[in-house]
């Protein structure tokens, strides 16, 4: 009899400790990847607030998907009836978390960025057209001063109004003067030839431990011959060429760092 009531405890702790795992292993699978019933219930959040935030307007809310950042969900909401009308809204625990309609519809942030990131896919192939010794990937940003003239939907168009700056990102090209004075004057050839015009132009390189980062230059100061001196001289400290340069030299160098920036 005692025997039995042994094993009848051994099997009681043995399935409490597996009914434990089970949960706990539920538990963490939920922290990372949700439910479907959560989701569920954060789509009706959405839709709800959506509707009072919007009244009478036909927006379409996306599915909830879940998102580890927040431990919550978040949804698309896109207006039909105009490009780049989308925006996301996130939810936790019924709780809206946070809403960019703001930034992404209001300032016109959607047609910005996909502007901004048309051009630079322009840009990336012409760039392919030139051999280099390692990749270079550009970025192309639109001037703030050019963000009042941005209507939402607009198409895009390099020869427009808008004011754009290229910066030149490369993780193996040379990070020395004379790398950065060549890829801008390279580029710059071949950005003239494609009649692509920027106010100014940029690189950032970096290669075991070494670093430059040069930006403010002006196509004139390219397409005048005299970049190298003009980037000495900045180096140096003088800023009324308005160039900034910074060298970071490899760790086992002790030199550290120079940088002058226009003030």
């Amino acid at each position: 009899m005692e025997q039995d009531t042994i094993k009848i405890v051994k099997r009681t702790v043995g399935l409490l400790l597996l009914l434990a795992v089970a949960a706990g292993t539920a538990g963490v699978l939920l922290w990372f990847f949700g439910s479907p019933w959560a989701a569920a219930a954060a789509e009706r959040d959405i839709q709800a607030y959506v509707q009072l935030s919007y009244p009478g307007r036909n927006l379409e809310i996306g599915k909830a998907d879940y998102n580890l950042s927040i431990h919550g969900y978040q949804a698309l909401v896109q207006d039909p009836l105009q490009q780049d009308g989308y925006f996301t809204v996130s939810v936790k625990d019924g709780q809206i978390l946070s809403d960019s309609y703001e930034t992404d519809v209001g300032e016109k942030g959607n047609t910005i960025r996909r502007m901004e990131q048309t051009y630079t896919q322009l840009v990336q192939k012409r760039l392919e057209e030139l051999e280099w010794p390692a990749p270079i990937n550009p970025v192309v940003r639109l001037d703030k001063s050019s963000t009042e003239l941005v209507q939402l939907g607009m198409e895009f168009s390099q020869k427009g109004a808008l004011v754009y700056h290229l910066m030149l990102e490369g993780t193996e090209f040379p990070p020395t003067l004379d790398g950065a004075v060549q890829l801008l004057g390279q580029v710059y050839a071949q950005m003239e030839t494609a009649e692509y015009a920027f106010a100014s132009y940029g690189v950032q390189l970096e290669k075991d431990g070494a670093a430059i980062t040069v930006a403010q230059v002006l196509p004139s100061q390219i397409k005048g011959g005299n970049l190298a001196r003009i980037l000495q001289l900045a180096l140096e400290g003088d800023s009324e060429n308005g160039v900034y340069i910074s060298i970071q030299t490899p760790p086992a160098d002790q030199e550290g760092e120079s940088t002058s920036a226009d003030q």
